[in-house]
């Protein structure tokens, strides 16, 4: 009668083991686990970034992370040189700054510029010019994703 019960105990046990291994070994096949906080670019391609702010430094930063080649540039002589090198499908700067990345950007081959709104104005203006146009305080990287997105499907 102990023998049967320890028997029962154990194949009990060893069912309900079984079970709790299996919940995350879906996980593991893959190759790595999922993290839930980072957004991937499901078509990474090259960007410039320009500005001098900490808000510039970060988005390049997330732009990175998400799988994107990036590049920041503080300046005018190294946004010029970057355009004029060919290697960018996108650049994001200032609403303010477009002035200089069309005049820099004229070859057939020149990057789209996505430009950024400070306010709900600057972007109404920008809209008449650009198909997209970011809001600086509003837009979380997820929007920056859909947009470079959609810009290099476009681009195909």
């Amino acid at each position: 009668m102990k023998t049967r019960t320890v028997l029962l105990a154990s194949l009990a046990t060893t069912l309900i083991a079984g079970n709790v291994l299996a919940c995350g070994d879906s996980l593991y096949r893959v190759g790595k686990g999922v993290s839930y906080r980072v957004y991937t670019a499901p078509l990474p391609g090259s960007v410039l970034v320009y500005g001098q702010t900490e808000g510039a430094e970060l988005l390049a930063q997330e732009l990175a992370r998400s799988g994107h080649g990036v590049r920041l540039v503080q300046s005018g002589e190294e946004l010029e040189a970057e355009i004029n090198s060919g290697a960018y499908d996108v650049v994001i700067a200032a609403y303010t700054d477009h002035a200089a990345i069309e005049s820099t950007a004229t070859a057939e081959n020149a990057p789209t510029f996505l430009p950024v709104a400070l306010d709900s104005d600057q972007r109404r203006e920008a809209r008449e010019d650009y198909e997209r146009v970011m809001l600086a305080e509003k837009d979380e990287i997820k929007h920056y994703l859909k947009a470079i997105h959609q810009t290099l499907k476009q681009r195909g």
